[in-house]
């Protein structure tokens, strides 16, 4: 295979890490995202083993880049009364050379990527808007007016992608809120925790804290070089729908502000702990999420245009893997499309969709039973395991080597988590 003309369509998460991905592969690679700027928006996730190999594949150092390796959790009733408790890396672990869970920050994860996507050669076209795309031209067309032509696009425009109608029909196939669900989220810091009596208490000794009941949860873990404290807050969506129906040209609020008596009423009956972080936070830093995912669509690309990530299969937060799948994703095209390959394009991206499609199912229909209450060891121990225990780039390789040969993703993984759940 020459080298490709690839357009990358968004500059979120899974955009930079295949643009890097791709242009190590030797492929000519352009980045184009609608925003006015590089500084990436956002709050934290989590990212797993599997995908924490992958970024490491890339050269992206999670943990120097201000990532916090989850070491240990509690998981606490609404009452506060101790559920679980999960061991998973320990300290000297925090820079082995394979994958670690890390808590990320997403504006530094996404400033690490872009800086080693600019430093190989990526073409960044910032503050770019796609207006349309031709996937029979194999052309964009931007809101100037400019139509670009590539060898192949990639659409990682997100959940409200511009280029998934072009692949689908998006009248049948859309995102929609099936788990019932909205998020506050803000951040706290940990010097104001820590000097909190209520908190510093709850807070010692673990990276992780989980408060639950009555179908809502308050989820609390570090991030940023473990400064600060980023907080996700679940409930049913009945209870701020008024606050999350978000701009009039938005089909799903994503960064809302929100009040800190909205957040109090609803979380009123938590312990005192939690309560203080709604305390302790910047009365202007409330935003809510309304969440959403998306049943299988039939294809994820036509001719030369495929889709990637959210824009291909978003999926909710209780599955703590949105990101983690677009750079999964990411990894797993360009090995796909190695110089010396002897598939076609459209091989490789049949291929890119078998191998892909099994695996973010089971981490949609996962999210949703977690959603729906089913969070116990025997959901959640084969979960982890079913994260952890894959390596997409080997994965993607094998696949070349056997093309078209039946994909089970949705079996990669062991029977039990290496996780310590008590």
């Amino acid at each position: 295979m020459a080298p490709l003309t690839i357009a990358i369509i968004g500059a979120g998460i899974g955009g930079p890490a295949a643009a890097i991905a791709l242009a190590r592969k030797g492929h000519k690679v352009t980045l184009y995202e609608r925003s006015t700027t590089t500084s990436e928006v956002g709050y934290a996730f989590r990212i797993t083993p599997n995908s924490d190999q992958c970024l490491k594949d890339l050269g992206v150092d999670t943990i120097a880049g201000g990532a916090v390796a989850s070491t240990s959790v509690c998981l606490m009733s609404s009452e506060g009364k101790v559920l679980h408790q999960i061991r998973e890396n320990t300290d000297d672990q925090e820079s082995k050379p394979g994958g670690t869970s890390v808590f990320a920050y997403r504006p530094q994860l996404h400033n690490q990527l872009m800086q080693i996507a600019s430093d190989i050669g990526v073409e960044m076209r910032i503050g770019v808007k796609v207006k349309s795309v031709d996937t029979d031209k194999t052309q964009i067309t931007l809101e100037d007016g400019s139509v670009v032509s590539a060898d192949l696009i990639v659409a990682a425009d997100g959940v409200h992608s511009v280029v998934r109608p072009h692949i689908i029909d998006t009248t049948k196939h859309y995102p929609t809120a099936s788990t019932g669900h909205n998020a506050f989220r803000f951040m706290v810091s940990r010097a104001a925790a820590e000097a909190d009596p209520d908190l510093s208490a709850a807070i010692h000794g673990y990276r992780m804290l989980s408060w639950v009941g009555d179908d809502k949860r308050i989820l609390v873990y570090p991030v940023d070089h473990n400064r600060q404290f980023n907080i996700t807050c679940t409930h049913p969506e009945e209870l701020s729908d008024q606050e999350a129906q978000g701009d009039e040209n938005e089909n799903v609020a994503y960064n809302q502000k929100v009040s800190l008596d909205t957040v109090l009423s609803i979380y009123s009956s938590f312990p005192t702990p939690a309560i203080r972080l709604f305390h302790l936070a910047s009365p202007d830093g409330f935003r809510i999420w309304k969440l959403c995912d998306m049943n299988e669509i039939p294809h994820w690309s036509l001719h030369s245009t495929v889709l990637l990530g959210d824009a291909a299969h978003p999926v909710s937060p209780f599955g703590f893997s949105g990101a983690s799948m677009a750079i999964e994703d990411a990894v797993t095209l360009a090995e796909l499309l190695p110089p010396d390959s002897d598939l076609t394009l459209e091989q490789s991206l049949q291929l890119y969709e078998e191998i892909r499609r099994p695996r973010v199912g089971r981490v949609r229909d996962t999210a949703r039973k977690i959603a729906a209450g089913e969070d116990g060891r025997e959901v959640m121990g084969p979960y982890m395991a079913f994260l952890s225990d894959f390596d997409a780039v080997a994965v993607a390789r094998e696949k070349a080597r056997k093309p078209f040969d039946d994909v089970k993703g949705d079996e990669v993984g062991g029977e039990e988590s290496q996780m310590d759940i008590e």
